[in-house]
């Protein structure tokens, strides 16, 4: 009687590389779209983050002069606003994904 354990070892690494080529295959744009959105997700989140830095820099600048002048306190209260936009519009965009992934698995 013959072995034939790597004769089957060989067959199903063979079919598990098919399998995985087709998948990548089908979900190539789903995954570009989706890292996509990951990346612009993770620049706005990375300007608010230089964002808050900089308003940081602002209060002490304000806090530590005897008169604040109008244009620091301005410029704060528009980074301010710049980074409630930025956040909200990460807020939203991740709910959005979630509730997809959501409608997915419940296809699925």
């Amino acid at each position: 009687m013959k072995d034939r354990l790597e004769q089957l070892k060989a067959k199903q690494n063979d079919d598990e590389a098919e399998d995985e080529l087709e998948i990548a295959i089908d979900n190539t744009a789903f995954m570009d779209e989706f890292f996509s959105e990951i990346e612009e997700t993770r620049q706005n989140i990375d300007k608010v983050s230089k964002n808050v830095e900089e308003a940081k820099k602002l209060y002490s600048i304000i806090l530590s002069a005897p008169i604040p002048e109008p244009k620091t306190k301005d410029d704060l209260e528009q980074l301010t606003a710049e980074i409630k936009k930025r956040a909200n519009a990460v807020r939203n965009k991740l709910k959005s994904m979630e509730q997809n992934i959501e409608q997915d698995a419940a296809r699925s």
